[in-house]
């Protein structure tokens, strides 16, 4: 009889045993896995965290260039229609009446009437300024120059 509890003790402690080192073994994966994930959470962030330089010296150059003709709060609106890099870099070689003329009209909205009065040009005038202005641009944006 002893035998049998001796067995039965050995038994249940060798079940005790096998479910610990299952348990640990569970606990582990588990813990190697969440590390994993925290390595690769980790890589996308820093891969998320790369500043594109290029961008920000464009987004640099047309706030400039807005702020000087709107004042700080209408020209955030602005700034996603600038996207091309050449065209910022062709507006700042504008001369400062031409920028403040093609803003003025594309930005602010204004006609041709309101644009002469403004700039005090005639409104045929204003007219054909914003239209060499934007020539000018297509040229220095096609060319790489201006």
């Amino acid at each position: 009889m002893e035998k049998k509890q001796t067995d039965s003790v050995q038994n249940r402690f060798t079940a005790y045993l096998m479910a610990a080192v299952a348990n640990r073994r569970i606990s582990y994966m588990e813990q190697r896995n969440r590390q994993k994930e925290w390595e690769y959470i980790q890589v996308d962030l820093l891969e998320k965290n790369h500043v594109d330089f290029d961008a920000q010296y464009h987004t640099y150059l047309a706030e400039q260039s807005l702020l000087r003709y709107f004042g700080y709060g209408e020209c955030l609106d602005c700034m996603p229609e600038i996207d091309s890099i050449q065209l910022a870099k062709c507006i700042n070689h504008l001369k400062e009446r031409e920028r403040g003329i093609l803003f003025a009209r594309v930005f602010g909205e204004l006609d041709f009437t309101e644009l002469g009065g403004k700039f005090d040009m005639e409104p045929k005038q204003a007219e054909m300024a914003y239209y060499y202005i934007i020539r000018k641009l297509r040229k220095g944006v096609v060319s790489n120059k201006l």
